[in-house]
Order: structure tokens, then sequence, then C-alpha cells
């Protein structure tokens, strides 16, 4: 097989989402929970669904931006940065962080992350619960593989929830 004809690997694109996304954003919530209720009590509603605040107003906020993520223009997750933070000194919180499945373990999420930096430079906070082990040892592997400056993390209870808070500078 020569190089013309060998397949590309399956590229990860995010995409700055609109209002228009905002129920798109809201139905992939429910596999956001879905996965955070392995470390968390998340309830289902009456409905069988889980019960999410609607997102509308919260992504119309100042300093929050809303992206979808696409493999090869497949929908693929989400992420939204905004700018409830911890400390006065920060610029950026990553408030939701989800990728498929299906899409991890090949570097899309890695992708997706050094895109966001690349988007908003500055001081950021990132946090994970204490109990999601997998969450830790990605933000731990993807954080070394960027570099970031001034790289720290403490433990902190946010929203009630014991968890682990990394602070840096892109």
């Amino acid at each position: 097989m020569n190089q013309a004809t060998m397949p590309t690997a399956p590229q990860l694109e995010l995409v700055a989402a609109g209002p228009d996304d905002v129920e798109r954003i809201e139905a992939l919530m429910q596999f956001y929970n879905y996965d955070l209720s392995e470390t968390c009590e998340v309830r289902f509603s009456e409905a069988g669904s889980y019960a999410i605040r609607p997102k509308r107003d919260y992504l119309a906020q100042p300093g929050t931006s809303a992206y979808l993520m696409r493999v090869d223009g497949e929908l693929a997750g989400f992420a939204i940065v905004d700018a409830e933070c911890e400390h006065a000194d920060s610029d950026f919180n990553l408030g939701y962080f989800f990728i498929a499945r299906r899409f991890r373990g090949r570097g899309h999420g890695s992708a997706a992350v050094r895109q966001l930096f690349r988007l908003h430079r500055g001081n950021w906070e990132i946090y994970h619960l204490a109990a999601n082990h997998a969450a830790g040892a990605f933000w731990q592997r993807v954080l070394a593989a960027c570099a970031v400056d001034r790289l720290e993390s403490s433990a902190r209870t946010i929203h009630g929830e014991a968890c682990v808070l990394f602070r840096f500078k892109v």
C-alpha cells in the first residue's frame, strides 16, 4: 500500500457550539451523567432519564464557551469552558468535558484539550471527583504532555464533593 492509499487516522475537531446546539449538549449530558454515576450519586428522574438543569442560561453567560467534539465529522462529545473558578486569579474553568466511550483511548481527548488550550490562553482550573481514578489518570497524563506552566494540584471540596483541583497556566 503506498502513501496515497493509506487510510488516515480519524481526526478530532473542536467546533464552537451555538444556541442551536443547546438541546444537543443537554442530550449528551445524559451520557456524561451516566459516566459520572459510577463515582457520584446521580439519580434518575421519574421519567427514567437523568434530571438535568437546563443549560441555555448557563451557556449564554459571559465567559462561557461551549464546543462540540467531532471525529471525522461524527459527534463524539462536548466541552464547556466557563469562568466559575475557585480562585480569583484564574481565568478559565473546565466546566464539562465529555467524550463518548467508543472514542476514548485513541488520543481524541488529548487533542480536544490541546485545542481548548490554544483557544483559551491564561490561568486555568480543572477539577475531577477524587473517586474518579480514570479521570485523575487522564488529567495527569494530558497536563504533563501539554507541558503546562506552574502546575499544582490540591484536594478540595467542590459542590459538596471531594475533588482534586489542578491549577496551571497555558
